[in-house]
């Protein structure tokens, strides 16, 4: 059987989440679109075909068992068009129920714990929360399963005064402090939350730890959201969101809708960002209000530009906080892709 996971036609506003890693990377629910098709389809060719060679490049490095699209027809054919950020976060229950039905381990973690033994709460029915044996969840948290299932993974923390409501998927090693989670969340792994969250996407390695609100936004990997961060997901004059994206602009079809944010963003405290505000790869940025488009490499406001060496060298020193390395492979596609905008 051959799979086509297919990355060569875009839509504009997938470009700032997919610079370092492609939309059948990103963990959702536990799971990569890659992981699902392996246990699906075990002993299938799996094919890439990227945006331009460099990207592919990467990707080919990473996954050694990827193939080049070369072959004419292909048995399934994955877009990244079917990853729109404003389209995933309506469908967070039906990733959830996906995991729950590929990882059947999750039906014993439901037997672990006991609510009245735990200290915690839970609002709705029991059978929907699923805690992980290697969790810990602290006295005075709150679990509403009346709207969804949730999902709590292994070496997870959830501090008191915690209300986590579903659908939601928290995953690995993360840290839940003094948080509100509601209307449909997934969480990466080895993430740390606090404040307040609403129906979003974050993907590995990424911290909102403090007071803030982030709502109806897609956050990529490795970014930092700095204490009273806040994005907007409604316009005063309740339109429809439309995201510019370098010289595009991208109708999202909704009137609820925050931000995009790349992977390696950073935002300093009290960042506000307006509606539909989307920030590429790699900003830095400590400008009070935002809006719009942020470019790639933006240092402290737009218009500034995020010296290479010092991105690179902040970059390895975060990563290695969470005992992980930038590749020499990786360091050299950021290299280029760096280049890429100042020429």
């Amino acid at each position: 059987m051959n799979l086509l996971l297919d990355d060569s036609k875009r839509n504009p506003a997938l470009d700032p989440l997919s610079r370092f890693h492609s939309f059948f990377e990103w963990n959702l629910g536990g799971l990569t679109l890659l992981e699902k098709l392996e246990r699906k389809y075990p002993g299938a060719k799996i094919f890439y075909k990227g945006p331009n060679k460099d990207f592919e490049t990467l990707i080919f490095n990473r996954y050694p068992h990827v193939y080049p699209a070369t072959l004419e027809s292909y048995d399934s054919i994955y877009s990244s068009d079917s990853f729109l950020p404003w389209e995933l976060l309506g469908t967070v229950t039906s990733i959830i129920e996906e995991t729950l039905t590929i990882e059947k381990e999750w039906k014993r973690f439901r037997q672990k714990y006991k609510a009245k033994q735990s200290g915690f709460h839970i609002v709705g029915k029991d059978k929907h929360l699923y805690i992980h044996s290697g969790a810990t969840v602290y006295p005075g948290v709150v679990f509403d399963t009346t709207h969804g299932p949730i999902l709590i993974e292994d070496g997870v923390k959830i501090s008191s005064f915690s209300f986590l409501e579903g659908p939601l998927f928290v995953g690995k090693n993360c840290q839940i402090d003094n948080a509100r989670i509601t209307g449909g969340t997934l969480i990466g792994n080895q993430c740390r939350i606090g404040g307040e969250v609403e129906n979003s996407i974050l993907l590995d390695f990424t911290n909102k730890h403090h007071e803030g609100f982030l709502g109806h936004s897609f956050v990529s990997s490795w970014v930092n959201l700095g204490a009273l961060s806040t994005t907007s997901d409604l316009k005063n004059n309740y339109g429809i969101v439309k995201l510019k994206v370098g010289d595009s602009i991208v109708n999202t079809g909704t009137i609820k809708f925050g931000s995009v944010i790349g992977p390696f963003t950073k935002l300093a405290i009290g960042v506000m960002a307006n509606t539909g505000t989307v920030f590429d790869i790699a900003c830095n940025i400590v400008e009070s209000r935002i809006q719009g488009f942020v470019p790639a490499f933006t240092w402290v406001k737009p218009g500034g530009r995020y010296r290479l060496e010092e991105f690179l060298f902040d970059t390895k020193k975060i990563m290695a906080r969470r005992g992980m390395n930038l590749f020499e492979f990786e360091e050299h596609y950021l290299r280029k892709l760096y280049g890429s905008f100042s020429e």
